[in-house]
């Protein structure tokens, strides 16, 4: 597949996410069954959608840099997330992957097990705190994080008068925690764990198998990724592994950790 085509796909991927997660507000549930599938699903897309972030801040949605700054804000509309948070943390932590103090993810590794929950939830909005310490937003950067601020608020707050706020905040919070708590443990605590600053290859770890590359559209990855930043979710395919386990280990979703 050639990369137009696979900026195509990605971006038609957020489309279906962002319009479908945020259109389903409008419709409220008859049913406890009903309520729990609502929940279920738009934590899973809110997680896609986060995904598909992720290649924008790569550059894999598009030939310019205006263009990946388009629709990585299109794809975190869901997820209610500053896109310009991720879009710079991210950097820095390819650029300084588990190093305190210098790796804005490392903050996300719990000191204590029941950290872990809390730490998650709160790290996006972290971020923010983060950079501003650090001194890294510029003023037209806190005019951008301002306006995603008020574009939440337009946007969810039509969601409040029309569907209410029982569906709103049933909607969206239970999804919210829940994306929070299965990006955040397997995708950056399980995937750096041991917090390696050694050789790059020790630094984070795969997840085996092909099925939990497709569910997670690549972010099983990881080192491969870390690797090789430049190659986008699908080119990543080429780099999945089968787990050299009993069928019975490989449904615990094993990782290739190397030391």
């Amino acid at each position: 597949m050639d990369q137009r085509s696979i900026h195509r796909l990605s971006r038609a991927l957020i489309v279906v996410f962002a319009v479908g997660g945020i259109g389903s507000l409008f419709v409220t549930p008859a049913h406890p069954v009903h309520w729990a599938v609502d929940i279920l699903l738009r934590s899973y897309v809110m997680f896609l959608c986060t995904v598909m972030a992720h290649e924008a801040a790569h550059g894999h949605l598009g030939r310019s840099k205006s263009a990946n700054l388009w629709w990585g804000r299109v794809a975190l509309l869901l997820p209610m997330v500053p896109a310009l948070n991720f879009r710079k943390t991210h950097r820095l932590h390819h650029a300084h992957t588990n190093v305190p103090g210098r790796d804005p993810d490392y903050w996300v590794k719990p000191k204590r097990f029941w950290e872990m929950p809390l730490r998650a939830v709160a790290l996006p909005h972290y971020w923010l705190f983060w950079l501003w310490q650090q001194k890294k937003l510029s003023r037209a950067e806190l005019v951008e994080v301002a306006l995603w601020y008020v574009a939440m608020f337009t946007i969810y707050g039509a969601v409040f008068f029309v569907a209410g706020p029982e569906r709103l905040a049933l909607g969206m919070i239970p999804p919210l925690l829940i994306v929070s708590l299965f990006l955040w443990y397997p995708f950056a605590v399980k995937t750096h764990e041991g917090f390696s600053t050694g050789a790059p290859e020790t630094r984070s770890h795969d997840y085996y198998g092909v099925g939990v590359y497709w569910m997670t559209l690549g972010l099983s990855m990881h080192r491969a990724h870390h690797l090789y930043p430049a190659k986008s979710w699908v080119e990543l395919r080429s780099y999945v592994r089968s787990a050299p386990l009993p069928w019975w280990r490989r449904i615990l979703f094993p990782r290739d950790i190397r030391v």
